[in-house]
């Protein structure tokens, strides 16, 4: 790093259920989204089955591993994503720059009418 910083090279993953740890892997990968995959894949092996919910912190949250749990695994994430406290909030629900709170006047959309494509 040359700035006196030190970073983890590994993270460590542990499954528990009623506070009993059911199983653990260390991955060389410190990134949470990228190694939830491999080490469900590998509880799955390890036990032949997966419980009814993942329950997992926003580190794990991403488009990719929601898919993954739905529709591989066939189960329920419960993860939310990176900026969903954030997104919450009274201040960033009423930040008129924020695009999410713009609204959408379908009547005045120039979009396409009748076949033709209306130019502005």
């Amino acid at each position: 790093m040359r700035n006196g910083q030190l970073k983890p090279g590994y993270h460590l993953q542990i499954t528990t259920e009623n506070q009993y740890v059911l199983s653990y892997e260390l991955f060389p990968n410190p990134t949470d989204t990228k190694i939830l995959k491999p080490f469900l894949d590998s509880f799955l092996d390890q036990h032949k089955e997966l419980p009814e919910y993942i329950v997992a912190d926003a580190g794990y949250g991403s488009e990719e591993i929601y898919m993954y749990i739905n529709d591989v695994l066939h189960i329920t994430p419960l993860i939310t994503y990176g900026s969903y406290y954030k997104e919450n909030k009274k201040k960033d629900k009423e930040n008129p720059f924020n695009v999410e709170n713009w609204r959408y006047l379908e009547e005045q959309d120039p979009g396409e009418s009748s076949g033709t494509v209306q130019k502005l």
